[in-house]
This record gives C-alpha cells, sequence and structure tokens, in this order.
C-alpha cells in the first residue's frame, strides 16, 4: 500500500533551517543515527568526535527540544516595566491611598455626627418636599 503525499524528508529538514553549516551537519547526522540509517560510530567518524562525546550532543539536543515542547501559558509575555516607569505608578498609587484615606476619614466624621445629632441634619436640610401622593390630584378638563 503506497502512501499519498510527500515523502518525508527527515533529515533533509536541516538545510531549511538557520545555522551553521557545521551545526546542520551534526544534526543531520544525529537524526540519521537516530533514524538507523547510520551507526553511531560512522557519525563519529564523519563528526571526528567519540562516541561519549557524540552521546552528550545528541542528549544536549533532545533535552533542548523537549524544554522547547513544554506547556507555556498562552498569549503575550507580560511587559516588564522599567524602574521608573514602577517608580511613577507608585507616586501616582500612594497619592491616590492619601486622598482616599481623607475622603473615608470625612465619611467616618459625617456619619458619626448624623448619628449624634441627628436633628441637626434634618433641619438643615428644611422642610421635607411633598411627594406626588400627597398633592390633590386635578381634574381634567374634558374638551368638547
Amino acid at each position: 500500500m503506497a502512501r499519498k503525499g510527500r515523502k518525508p524528508l527527515a533529515a533533509g529538514h536541516v538545510e531549511h533551517l538557520a545555522g551553521s553549516q557545521r551545526a546542520k551537519l551534526r544534526l543531520a547526522l544525529i537524526l540519521e543515527a537516530m533514524r538507523g540509517a547510520i551507526s553511531v560510530g560512522e557519525a563519529c567518524e564523519q563528526l571526528g568526535i567519540g562516541e561519549s562525546r557524540f552521546h552528550a550532543l545528541r542528549n544536549q539536543w533532545l533535552q533542548g527540544a523537549l524544554a522547547l515542547l513544554e506547556p507555556r501559558r498562552t498569549g503575550r509575555r507580560p511587559r516588564e516595566a522599567s524602574s521608573e516607569e514602577l517608580c511613577r505608578r507608585l507616586g501616582e498609587v500612594e497619592a491616590e491611598n492619601r486622598e482616599l484615606r481623607e475622603q473615608l476619614a470625612v465619611a467616618d466624621v459625617r456619619r458619626e455626627l448624623a448619628e449624634a445629632l441627628p436633628h441637626v441634619g434634618a433641619a438643615a436640610m428644611g422642610p421635607p418636599k411633598k411627594s406626588a401622593a400627597a398633592r390633590p390630584r386635578r381634574k381634567k378638563k374634558r374638551r368638547r
């Protein structure tokens, strides 16, 4: 049964990557050795390194690839704010905090006064307004 589509490039993908020719050769040979197309000894011979160094390179590359595939937060990374911007923002927040504390103190004094002297607050407001229910109803004139 024949497969549909393009034939897999395997190590051929390496040629399309950005990097030095030496790094591309190393990656291509590691992939070929992992695929079983060449032996580890042949790859080491072409690279001019020992087998222990080859295994170390392969493990280092696989570890880096695995780290890149770890799940991460979606979206943009939070922007790093400069220390000047943080100091400016801190000043704004502190000023807002002082203003809100002052407003809270004034509101507390007003509440205490209203509780201690309820008649003073009512007299200062003047006579109560007449509500719509308290007014007499007018009769509507009929047009002829």
